[in-house]
């Protein structure tokens, strides 16, 4: 219910311009139906995101997410040294540091939306990103074991 009333709500606030228009449509492939949630594809893309919410005073200091971040990061170089790059050479880590999130079905959501917005629909893009920020958190968390 809380993804209709979400949709329902970028729906009328973004459409005014075509670029928050593809921007909702986007959002609204990630969510999906039936109660799905925004979700990153990978390990790298989350550690990404997280440090993009980190960057731009999405989650602060109390939530954890450098403690995440770098646990991801870490299971990410896990391999041999010699055979992967560095973690923060991800792909998926360096799309999710400039506030692209990818879900695991290849789409693509742009948190950081770039630019200037008609009144009002800056705060709600504000709001839809940290919902997105504290969701990846929780994914992270539960991808290095510390969710429930």
């Amino acid at each position: 219910m809380k993804t209709l009333l979400a949709g329902i709500t970028l729906a009328t606030a973004f459409a005014a311009t075509p670029a928050a228009a593809v921007q909702l449509d986007s959002l609204k492939g990630m969510m999906g139906g039936g109660g799905s949630s925004l979700a990153s594809g990978s390990m790298g893309n989350a550690a990404g995101i997280i440090q993009y919410c980190m960057n731009n005073n999405y989650l602060g200091g109390e939530s954890g997410a450098a403690g995440v971040k770098d646990q991801l990061l870490g299971k990410l170089g896990g391999q041999s040294a010699q055979a992967t790059p560095a973690p923060t050479q991800d792909k998926g880590y360096l799309d999710g540091a400039k506030g692209l999130l990818k879900s695991s079905d290849g789409k693509t959501l742009d948190l950081s939306g770039g630019g200037s917005s008609p009144a009002g629909t800056g705060d709600l893009k504000a709001q839809l990103t940290r919902k997105a920020c504290d969701a990846v958190l929780k994914q992270g968390k539960k991808m290095v074991g510390m969710g429930k």
